[in-house]
């Protein structure tokens, strides 16, 4: 669930000409996911910024939540956007479900008339990124996504944003049980179940990174985000994190991407990120456990 109206943002396009700044600054090949904190296909120029992003040598991805998916579907296949995401938490209408992103008959159609489109080309990886707020639509979802032909599913932990206690999610045990069961549905289809830990495309790195996770994240006293991730706002600010958008550590206009990451800013965000982000544990590794 994205927590953008807790954060109190204005509504705004990053301009072309920027992001074509941004993209410049960047002097090697990075994964580069197109998304914020806002619908990224309501941008004009969203094609421009995948199509220049990949003439540039990266890897280009898009999450939306598919409701205005269908102009887009020929576009991303003919211009080989490498992964889309899509945010989908649960394939049954009911008045019960009012958190995250419910079951809606477009948003399933505009996927459905993707992977069809697709047909047996590898791009754009198709990913439904599901929400743990409900075990059984929970499970529903993982059905679906194997049944139309989605490559993978990510199971993501409830963000409760800052300050609002009234969101409801499953506890560990509860957790734990659905991503086991997701992955039980999941073999009948051939289909990745993956969570943010998880999500690498060659399987050997994705077994052995699940085992030295723990190892490398000092038994979860730590989030793993800032050690491979960096977000960069809609005026090339950079953030530690997607939740956390006006805790600068950089600009990306001004400093390169190697100058950001191992600034003294950064460095101290890594060391003392638990002061900032205080009770947050949507990364945390009993998620995996």
């Amino acid at each position: 669930m994205c927590p953008r109206e807790s954060f109190n943002l204005p509504e705004k396009d990053i301009p072309l000409d920027l992001f074509k700044k941004i993209i410049d600054r960047l002097d090697t090949s990075y994964n580069i996911t197109l998304t914020g904190w806002g619908e990224p296909l309501l941008h004009p120029a969203l094609m421009d910024m995948i199509v220049y992003t990949k003439d540039k040598g990266h890897n280009v991805g898009v999450t939306t939540n598919g409701l205005l998916l269908a102009p887009f579907v020929e576009k991303f296949i003919e211009k080989s956007l490498d992964k889309l995401t899509i945010s989908l938490d649960s394939v049954e209408e009911s008045i019960e479900v009012k958190e995250g992103h419910p079951s809606n008959k477009v948003v399933q159609k505009n996927m459905e008339s993707l992977i069809r489109s697709r047909g047996d080309k590898k791009k754009p990886m198709i990913t439904i990124q599901i929400t743990m707020h409900d075990k059984k639509q929970c499970l529903e979802t993982v059905k679906y996504a194997g049944e139309v032909g989605s490559d993978r599913v990510y199971l993501v932990r409830l963000n409760i944003p800052f300050g609002m206690n009234s969101f409801k999610r499953p506890n560990l045990e509860e957790e734990l049980e659905i991503y086991k069961e997701s992955e039980e549905i999941a073999k009948k289809y051939g289909l990745q179940v993956d969570n943010n830990f998880t999500a690498f495309d060659n399987q050997l790195l994705r077994s052995l990174y699940k085992k030295l996770r723990p190892m490398m994240y000092r038994s979860d006293k730590y989030c793993p985000k800032p050690y491979d991730y960096l977000y960069i706002n809609i005026d090339g600010k950079a953030t530690p994190c997607c939740d956390l958008p006006r805790h600068e550590v950089g600009n990306i206009l001004k400093q390169s991407i190697d100058e950001i990451w191992h600034s003294e800013n950064m460095q101290y965000f890594r060391k003392h990120q638990n002061d900032v982000c205080g009770t947050c544990d949507a990364l945390r590794l009993k998620h995996l456990n």
